[in-house]
């Protein structure tokens, strides 16, 4: 994903509070970079990046695109806030380039005998609305309203174990390596259950308020 732009300032935040989501080499300093510009999304402040800095970088990223921030999140762990969003930035934008794509083999996928990674002696789970579920996805991604974040988690999971369980789905479908969406969540259907099974853990610890 290298040829995707790296995280630049907003122009429109102050001098103080860029340097405050500018971030380093420094391992610690880039996780709380991430997981600030992730709260940030969420509409959430501290002490450290108040409710004006948080409008802010909201009004840029809608007016630039998530891009300026998503970067960030590439190294953080599935379990945490920005690690979640990761998962959700690569899955959303596959969709917004190969939507036509993504629904027919959401559709092959709701018709296969089984969904991938749910025990068949549970009850299955009802399918949400793919097209919706996107939707809410993308809205997050541009600092709107999306509903419940635990729900939307356990949704997208949801949508990806449908994604991977139609019956022609096993193989690659992002072939090359220069692709700027090549990456474990894209590659395979055995990654994309892997990365639902990590997105259903993102929503335990957020029902338990242990994500933020």
């Amino acid at each position: 994903m290298s040829d995707r732009p790296r995280f630049r300032r907003p122009a429109m935040l102050s001098f103080e509070d860029a340097e405050k989501i500018e971030g380093d080499d420094d391992p610690a300093a880039a996780s709380q970079v991430a997981m600030t510009s992730a709260r940030a999304l969420l509409g959430l402040s501290d002490e450290e990046f108040g409710p004006n800095a948080v409008e802010n970088l909201v009004s840029a990223i809608e007016e630039e695109g998530v891009d300026i921030v998503a970067d960030l999140w590439e190294r953080s762990p599935e379990f945490t806030l920005p690690g979640a969003f990761w998962r959700l930035y690569l899955f959303n934008e596959w969709y917004q380039r190969d939507t036509l794509t993504v629904h027919q083999r959401y559709k092959e996928g709701l018709n296969a005998p089984f969904t991938a990674g749910i025990d068949d002696a549970d009850p299955k789970p009802e399918a949400p609305d793919a097209e919706e579920v996107f939707g809410r996805v993308n809205n997050l991604m541009k600092g709107r309203e999306f509903g419940d974040l635990t729900k939307l988690l356990r949704d997208s999971a949801l949508v990806m174990r449908i994604l991977a369980s139609g019956a022609t789905f096993g193989t690659t479908w992002i072939r090359s390596d220069k692709d700027r969406l090549a990456n474990m969540v894209t590659r395979r259907a055995s990654a994309l259950i892997e990365t639902a099974e990590e997105l259903d853990t993102a929503a335990d610890r957020s029902e338990a308020g242990r994500l933020i």
